[in-house]
């Protein structure tokens, strides 16, 4: 990956996570301002908090050279994918069979 992608990449994860945190930011004070949160709410947090994760890890596998691997076969996940979805995992192939198999369940 061209360093350029990985400064384009660096900046939509940092996008997301801003996105992500003012959204925790809305949500957060309705759970602890005394009024019972919702389910809705509780599971929307829940929800952030994993997609906060999820974008740490990237960032993680940026510092350590990893990004940009499938975790399923280790070859390179497709640019315009990683553009898509920052914080992606899975090469398309891997993510298909993934979703073939979960399909079947």
């Amino acid at each position: 990956m061209k360093r350029s992608d990985i400064n384009s990449v660096r900046q939509a994860l940092e996008r997301l996570r801003e996105a992500l945190e003012a959204d925790l930011r809305v949500l957060r004070p309705t759970t602890a301002c005394g009024t019972v949160p919702t389910e809705t709410n509780l599971e929307l947090v829940a929800q952030i908090e994993s997609d906060l994760a999820r974008v740490d890890a990237a960032f993680q596998r940026l510092q350590t050279g990893l990004y940009g691997y499938c975790v399923g076969c280790g070859d390179e996940i497709e640019l315009n994918r990683l553009r898509a979805d920052p914080v992606a995992t899975l090469c398309l192939g891997c993510s298909r069979r993934v979703q073939r198999r979960a399909s079947h369940c």
